[in-house]
């Protein structure tokens, strides 16, 4: 991983999955060293009234972590700025963020019960990627910002952004049931793969089009895939069950569409943000059909190439930024 990166991440799990043929490989002898923080923790523990006196502890123990998240993340300044603490102890008395404290405390208790998931993932991903450093993983809120955050040696995420679907704080700040699905907690490991696959492989495409930034999307949910194999197609795609039986039986059709409204090449940013962008449903397409419908193409094309070129490490694919090349090769005809 580079230099640090914040990443915008906007959920029951349902056992489906696609037709992929991919072998999931063993790595039951790949060891990966690292450690969870839960720096949240902390910084509730510290009495608003008393900041100074415990600042320059929490300075020493997150050093520029707490500069980074400070800065990028709280958004209260330099840790070096003198009026920091005042920032701070006004972060520390808000009233949303002691509410969202206290529900941490209550969803989870012990933050160390993520490890096992978190630690499989990362076997994955020392599995295709053996040259890369394993971060460390620390536990922050954000005020229901950002997601997860990626620096060179660590990645942290924003916890309380997986407090349920149903949780009393996103019908209060009225965030859309379609994005409520995601805020789960068995979307914080696949989101935090896609955070590094974003960050590590960004998007250069030669051309920018629909057919790139779909299969773009399609190699981040393979990747997400890839680490996370037992995830079901309903996280991977965020798709509830009825959107996804609905995709897959009008597949051929859609493709059809797409291509008889030449929309597969268009450099048109509307038409692009309608296929791959977040959303209750394709305007296109109708409100049977889920947002983020392009990504679910990019991945079945993906697929099939890979499928078809087992010579092809993940490392390679992330690489290629020609989709029309991935299209091809793919032999994908729905």
């Amino acid at each position: 991983m580079k230099h640090i990166s914040v990443i915008l991440i906007a959920g029951l799990i349902i056992l489906s999955s696609c037709t992929d043929s991919r072998k999931v490989p063993d790595v039951s002898n790949i060891n990966v060293s690292f450690i969870i923080i839960p720096f949240y923790k902390d910084l509730a523990a510290i009495p608003p009234d008393s900041v100074e006196k415990y600042l320059p502890a929490l300075k020493e123990k997150y050093g520029s972590y707490l500069e980074a998240i400070s800065v990028k993340v709280l958004r209260i300044g330099s840790v070096e700025d003198e009026k920091y603490p005042e920032n701070l102890k006004a972060f520390l008395e808000y009233d949303a963020n002691k509410d969202v404290f206290r529900k941490l405390d209550s969803l989870y208790p012990d933050i160390n019960t993520l490890k096992p998931e978190i630690e499989q993932a990362f076997k994955y991903y020392k599995y295709y990627f053996p040259d890369k450093l394993t971060p460390d993983v620390y536990f922050h809120i954000s005020g229901f910002n950002q997601s997860v955050v990626v620096d060179s040696a660590w990645l942290s995420v924003s916890l309380e952004k997986y407090l349920g679907e149903n949780c009393i704080f996103y019908k209060w700040l009225e965030i859309y049931q379609y994005l409520r699905r995601q805020m789960i907690p068995q979307k914080i490991v696949p989101d935090m793969m896609k955070a590094i696959a974003l960050t590590e492989f960004s998007y250069r495409p030669e051309k920018y089009n629909l057919l790139n930034s779909m299969v773009y999307q399609g190699k981040v949910l393979y990747f997400i895939k890839s680490t996370c194999p037992e995830l079901p197609d309903t996280l991977l795609f965020d798709f509830t069950e009825k959107q996804l039986k609905w995709t897959k039986e009008f597949e051929s059709d859609i493709w059809g569409y797409m291509i008889e409204q030449k929309h597969l090449f268009s450099t048109d940013r509307l038409v692009i943000q309608k296929y791959t962008g977040d959303g209750p449903f394709n305007s296109y397409l109708g409100k049977d059909s889920p947002g983020k419908i392009g990504g679910y193409f990019g991945y079945k094309i993906v697929d099939k190439f890979m499928n078809k070129n087992k010579n092809i490490t993940l490392k390679e694919l992330m690489e290629i930024q020609n989709g029309q090349k991935i299209l091809s090769q793919s032999g994908y005809a729905p």
